[in-house]
């Protein structure tokens, strides 16, 4: 089987495709640039990097929490609309706003997770809000909750984001509630006194001993679910339980994860705590996402491949285990964009500048592209599978895998041959386990001295003698091949109808046998072996004189 004309062409055409679409990705990522260059010169606005880091949502929430973390209630108001005041009653009521704003934050108020809160400069437009709004948390009271907004305000030099007026406005009726937390009623007064990293060290004590409280809340909630089912559920398939068990620890950590962020809103630790170890909380829980989704690919993928391994559909179960390693590398990108999206790197940018590098690694890749297409036309072609016995090329063996870039090869000698698919697609195939029959072609050579009396006996008798036997799909032609220099060939042809090659070898080996008796009992003779000299040695060939 010759896989050389197709997969040649699809793997050069494909590879053609990537490098034309990397060729257009970097063009339009230079278009895109050179497009944004000439709009910040154009537009001041776009251009303008305040220093405060109030260009983006994401960037003013971060500052006004530092700030607030530094007790900078001054710098804190330059995060909030204070446009209505006049200039004195800013430098009075700012800082007064700011530090009402960190108290009501704490009693029960949040921002969203940063992968909630926009980075770029014009906000989210399709949240539902006016185009100057955004929101990015919560402040809660007396059962009530209200949305942090923040407005985009064009001002010299540059736009910002501060705290819209709208949200400022329920201030003075926020903290008229209830004032003391639940945290604050707990804590001895010199845990409250001491700070650390901008927030009371006892709030920052509250946070890890929530975080070892939480895991031990859903380490025993998950561990009581999976006693529940192993007893009241004993209709359960074992590999059904063993997917649960496995989803167990990384379920544990993201339960941890949020189960701390929500208690710890809820009882009042600071803003400013919450917000730092809020950041390491959504690290854990997107390594614990891509943990559980990477074991949900491992088991499923698992279950599948077992199945089509028991019902015998080996190429299937290879096609699977491929599409579970693209999946898990789908998976930790993903998680890997996650989380550097939450240490506050831009990852919007660091995607767009892929574009530049597309075309060289196109080119720089071309080989990998190459076996990645083979391997695809391998496993949807199928002209061999995992099991299956097959000469490729010079290699003689049994398929072990049919992996992304290579294909592996056990031989006879119990080696391990590994080819490339792209040079395995170009080889010649021959597959040996797909054969439903053996072809038996034995040529037996008579003694020349055999009279024609004898060897028409001979012929009629093995006809005769070989049709008797159930092994054969036809009865097997025996026929006479002319007269030879020194003897009288016969030929054998037929094929023995089984698919197991131990099995034809003893068809063969009784047939053989029963041949040799007849020529025995015939009083018949073998032609000898012809030999040559060549160069002084004698080998087989022409018979020597």
């Amino acid at each position: 089987m010759s896989l050389l004309s197709p997969f040649k062409v699809a793997r050069q055409a494909i590879v053609a495709v990537v490098i034309v679409l990397a060729a257009l990705v970097c063009l339009a990522s230079a278009h895109a640039q050179v497009t944004q260059a000439s709009t910040k010169v154009q537009e001041k606005s776009d251009e303008y990097v305040d220093p405060y880091g109030r260009t983006t949502p994401e960037g003013a929430v971060r500052g006004f929490v530092t700030a607030l973390g530094q007790k900078d209630y001054e710098r804190a108001s330059l995060y909030l609309d204070l446009r209505r005041y006049s200039s004195a009653q800013r430098r009075r009521r700012g800082p007064e706003l700011s530090k009402q704003f960190e108290v009501l934050l704490t009693r029960g108020g949040q921002f969203f997770p940063r992968a909630a809160q926009s980075n770029a400069a014009r906000g989210r437009l399709n949240d539902g809000l006016d185009p100057d709004l955004e929101r990015v948390g919560l402040l809660g009271w007396d059962d009530r909750q209200v949305d942090i907004l923040l407005e985009r305000i064009d001002r010299p030099p540059g736009a910002v984001w501060l705290i819209a007026r709208e949200t400022l406005d329920t201030v003075p009726e926020a903290i008229g509630a209830e004032a003391e937390t639940l945290i604050d009623r707990s804590l001895p007064e010199h845990l409250r006194d001491i700070t650390f990293l901008g927030a009371p060290l006892g709030h920052w004590l509250v946070l890890v001993g929530l975080t070892g409280a939480a895991y031990l809340l859903a380490w025993a909630a998950i561990s009581l679910g999976l006693h529940l089912d192993t007893a009241f559920c004993k209709w359960r398939r074992r590999e059904t339980r063993s997917f649960l068990t496995t989803l167990a620890p990384p379920t544990r950590l993201l339960l941890t994860s949020i189960l701390t962020t929500t208690i710890a809103s809820r009882i009042g630790v600071s803003i400013v705590a919450r917000e730092s170890y809020g950041r390491l909380l959504e690290i854990v829980g997107w390594v614990a996402t891509a943990w559980l989704a990477w074991r949900i690919v491992d088991v499923m993928n698992g279950i599948v491949r077992d199945r089509l391994h028991n019902a015998g559909r080996g190429q299937m179960a290879s096609i699977a285990a491929f599409i579970g390693r693209l999946v898990k590398v789908v998976i930790v990108a993903v998680g890997a964009i996650a989380i550097l999206d939450t240490l506050g790197y831009d990852v919007t940018a660091g995607i767009a500048a892929l574009g530049i590098g597309g075309l060289a690694l196109a080119l720089g890749a071309q080989k990998v592209v190459e076996n990645l297409v083979a391997s695809m036309s391998i496993l949807s072609d199928q002209p061999v599978r995992v099991g299956e016995f097959c000469k490729i090329g010079d290699t003689l063996g049994t398929v072990e895998e049919i992996g992304i870039r290579s294909t592996r090869i056990r031989t006879l000698e119990n080696t391990l041959v590994v080819i490339p698919n792209s040079d395995l697609a170009a080889k010649q195939i021959e597959n040996f386990a797909r054969r439903h029959q053996f072809w038996f072609h034995p040529i037996i050579n008579l003694d020349y001295r055999t009279s024609p009396t004898d060897l028409r006996s001979f012929l009629e008798r093995l006809r005769a003698l070989l049709a008797s036997q159930t092994e054969f799909r036809d009865p097997p032609r025996v026929r006479l091949l002319g007269l030879g220099s020194d003897r009288f060939p016969v030929e054998v042809f037929a094929y023995v109808t089984t698919a197991d090659n131990d099995e034809f070898l003893k068809v063969q080996e009784e047939v053989t046998i029963l041949i040799l008796d007849l020529v025995a009992e015939m009083g018949l003779h073998l032609a000898p072996p012809t030999v040559s000299i060549v160069g002084g040695a004698a080998e087989e060939g022409e018979h020597r004189e």
